[in-house]
């Protein structure tokens, strides 16, 4: 993984009245003037740069310290600070700074112990600046012109790397994890997008757009989801009257053929309501069962059931009904008893 540049400059000459706003640093391409560094450096985003850099900063500030001491090897820091960055913004060509200084700070400006203000910043190994880490007031710049700034390079470790290209907090790796984890499945997702809408390039999401505003549904061809959930809750309704209807016309017909008992009605209008066609079934092959107006089957009334003993068409309904000849017999029993 390519590796940022810190740079510690020193070019930036700070008014002897100390001002809320300061310039910092230059956008667009810029170089070294001391020669350390052939490759010239640039901010196209300055925007990004700084939202990142002051999402990065602990507390939303970026230090503004003596001599760069903060950045000095264990042992030798001096933290002290001379001021703090509150706010910056892109005008003029610069990046400007909103400075609340110390006390310290106003009085080494003030007594002219310090003149310059030196950005520190990093950037990506082709010299795009991506993050500003905050300033030192220093008094030997390497060139008094803004856009030529003097640097010591330092490399940067691979997480605060990543941790300021993303703008996060380079010790809450959890947070970096969370976020890489994030951008590769939404970089997948896009992937099968694009390949689904046969698009390439780095404006495939216009692409996208664009085929979908083409491809816009037809008024004419569709009907909105509410109106069709309408129309399909009033078929269902319409489809369960009917077969209502149905049941109670092939129960009607059993009945005036004699084929139901009053003990019958309950268990018949259950099989016709939940399956007609076995209903009907039954109903075909079933004996006469009561008197059809004055005339009685065969001239004879139909024998007495057995108190103890369930008749050929009963042990068919208890089979039917999956109830036991037991439980049907005593049933049968306790109606007859009732009327």
């Amino acid at each position: 993984m390519t590796n940022l540049t810190r740079n510690i400059c020193a070019a930036v000459a700070v008014p002897a009245d100390p001002a809320e706003w300061i310039e910092l640093m230059p956008v667009g391409e810029f170089r070294l003037g001391d020669g350390r560094a052939r490759l010239a450096l640039r901010l196209d985003d300055p925007e990004t740069v700084i939202r990142t850099s002051l999402a990065s900063a602990a507390g939303g500030i970026l230090p503004i310290d003596f001599d760069h001491r903060s950045f000095a090897k264990q042992g030798e820091q001096d933290s002290r600070a001379a001021g703090w960055i509150t706010g910056m913004k892109a005008e003029g060509g610069r990046i400007m700074a909103s400075v609340e200084w110390t006390a310290e700070g106003r009085a080494a400006l003030e007594g002219r112990s310090y003149r310059f203000l030196s950005p520190v910043f990093k950037n990506r190994k082709d010299g795009q600046v991506v993050l500003i880490e905050g300033a030192g007031l220093v008094n030997i710049p390497a060139l008094p012109q803004l856009r030529q700034l003097a640097s010591k390079e330092i490399s940067m470790d691979p997480i605060e790397q990543i941790a300021g290209v993303l703008g996060l907090a380079a010790d809450k790796p959890e947070d970096i994890v969370a976020r890489v984890t994030a951008l590769a499945t939404a970089e997948t997702q896009l992937a099968s997008i694009t390949k689904a809408a046969g698009v390439e390039g780095e404006d495939a999401v216009t692409q996208i757009c664009a085929k979908l505003a083409e491809k816009a549904p037809d008024p004419g061809a569709f009907v909105p989801m509410a109106t069709f959930q309408e129309v399909q809750t009033q078929l269902a309704s319409l489809q369960k009257d009917v077969s209502k209807d149905k049941a109670d016309a092939a129960l009607e017909r059993a009945r005036e053929a004699g084929k139901l008992t009053p003990a019958m009605e309950e268990w018949a209008t259950q099989l016709a309501s939940k399956d007609l066609a076995s209903f009907e079934s039954w109903a075909a092959s079933a004996p006469v069962m009561v008197e059809l107006g004055t005339r009685k089957l065969a001239g004879k009334q139909p024998p007495a059931p057995s108190p103890d003993k369930l008749t050929d068409i009963e042990l068919q309904m208890a089979s039917a009904m999956g109830v036991s000849e037991e439980d049907f017999l005593a049933t049968r029993n306790a109606e007859q008893k009732g009327a």
